[in-house]
């Protein structure tokens, strides 16, 4: 009934060239699928191009769903090396969409909702309570509460 979804990123982090993927499918949460690092593939002279990018997915895309009849979609940033990639993917399996730069869109979203006066108080009030009930918890010896 419902397929995989695959999502990844590219990232440098303290000069370590990395790629990550995650996948999802149904109600099961995101999981981490895999995270290259990409660094002997540059030491080569290597780039993490689009060629580079849809090898990586499509290995692992091939490994979870050697058939291709399960994966619906990729979703990438707006990178333009990213972007070749997804078309290329999709056009290794017919039946997946790649969507591009929606996590963004969904950051500005949240983060202009965030600044609606009474969203902004409901969510201090909400952080307050919380704050609270951890405080209560934490003197009553019940050690393993969290607050979000």
């Amino acid at each position: 009934m419902f397929g995989l979804s695959w999502m990844g990123d590219g990232a440098t982090i303290k000069r370590m060239p990395l790629v990550n993927m995650l996948a999802m499918c149904g109600k099961a949460a995101p999981v981490v699928v895999s995270i290259c690092d990409c660094t002997s593939h540059m030491v080569e002279g290597g780039k993490k191009d689009a060629e580079f990018i849809m090898e990586y997915f499509s290995d692992k895309v091939d490994e979870f769903d050697p058939s291709g009849t399960l994966t619906d979609c990729f979703f990438f940033d707006g990178a333009a090396n990213i972007q070749k990639a997804g078309a290329i993917l999709c056009a290794k399996y017919p039946r997946a969409m790649s969507f591009h730069g929606g996590e963004h869109v969904l950051s500005l979203f949240f983060s202009d909702l965030a600044k609606v006066n009474p969203i902004w108080v409901s969510y201090k009030c909400f952080f307050k309570f919380s704050l609270s009930m951890s405080n209560i918890f934490s003197a009553t010896g019940f050690k393993n509460f969290q607050t979000v």
